[in-house]
């Protein structure tokens, strides 16, 4: 009965362990790599407002040239 008690308390220091280690890689990607997709997808959205605000300046070009 002693024998079980300390295998179980051997594995659960083992499982504490593992749990430590996940929750230190959770922290390393939820601090350093959403950061960087965060930076990423800022970059995308700065393009695509530029590409649209030249579409629209195209637009108004086409637009005025047709009504002159």
């Amino acid at each position: 009965m002693a024998q079980d008690i300390s295998k179980y308390d051997l594995e659960i220091t083992e499982l504490k362990s593992e749990i430590k280690i996940l929750s230190e890689r959770i922290s390393i990607i939820k601090d350093n790599h959403l950061k960087h997709i965060e930076e990423k997808i800022n970059t995308i959205n700065k393009v695509m407002y530029t590409i649209g605000i030249m579409v629209l300046g195209q637009l108004l070009w086409v637009i005025t040239r047709a009504l002159m």
